[in-house]
């Protein structure tokens, strides 16, 4: 069992850094080339199926933490959605006001924002439970 949760606790970052490859790769693919409308969407599927594989092995990894990694995990998780939905009602809300710029504020340019979030949630856990000094596995 222990070498099954090294084995997934391990591989996660490498499916995330996988994902956000194909995440950049994709983005640049599509602002450089004029593909045609189905390559583009065969492009834009890629970065979909590694963002589903990288979620569904981190919460499979979920399954072999202790309960105070698994706490740092959810409250980092609860953080980063409650922020990216402040920040998206935010958007849509000044959007009614002034005309945001598509090239500034649009779907792409979140994704990064949401990722900090989890970031900053995460590191505020730990913080909050004095994570680093304790001993885990």
């Amino acid at each position: 069992m222990d070498k099954v949760s090294n084995h997934l606790h391990d591989r996660v970052p490498v499916y995330a850094f996988i994902w956000i490859i194909s995440y950049i790769g994709c983005l640049l693919a599509i602002k450089m080339f004029s593909l045609p409308p189905k390559v583009d969407i065969i492009v834009v599927i890629i970065p979909i199926l590694t963002f589903s594989v990288f979620v569904y092995k981190f919460y499979r990894s979920i399954f072999f933490m202790d309960e105070v990694q698994i706490k740092l995990q959810m409250e980092a998780f609860v953080f980063a959605f409650v922020f990216s939905l402040l920040l998206v009602m935010s958007l849509g809300l000044l959007d009614l006001v002034f005309i945001l710029n598509k090239e500034d504020w649009s779907y792409r340019h979140l994704v990064p924002i949401f990722i900090i979030f989890y970031f900053i949630g995460l590191f505020i856990s730990k913080r909050k439970y004095n994570f680093t000094d304790e001993k885990h596995d």
